[in-house]
Formats: C-alpha cells, structure tokens, sequence
C-alpha cells in the first residue's frame, strides 16, 4: 500500500512540474496572477485534447444503424 502511495504521489508531482515547465516556456513568466491564468489556460487545452479524443472514439465505434 505504501509503494502505490509513493509511486501515485511521483506521479502527481511529475504533472504538477511538467505543467509548470510547459506554461513558463510556452507563455513565460510575468507576474504570478499572469502565471496562474495561463496555467488555467493549458489545463483547459489539455481537458479539451482529452474530451476531443474520447468524442472520436465514440464516434469509431459508432456502425451507423
């Protein structure tokens, strides 16, 4: 149990690191407010990638009857 614990919470903290890298190289960096809305921004863009991605699934497995 405490292994799945550590490996959950490096994993948590791999996506909260690679958020921060991908939002200050994509947009940089200005003030904190700046940072904290274009981190909401790419955070919006991911759940958009994903939503659009399990639309297009259902949309394969649809047989047109």
């Amino acid at each position: 149990m405490t292994t799945l614990l550590r490996k959950l919470f490096w994993v948590a903290l791999f996506l909260v690191f690679t958020l921060g890298f991908v939002t200050l190289f994509d947009h940089g960096y200005t003030t904190p407010k700046q940072f904290s809305d274009d981190a909401k921004g790419e955070v919006n863009d991911l759940r958009g990638l994903v939503q659009s991605v399990q639309h297009s699934k259902e949309k394969s497995n649809d047989t047109g009857k």
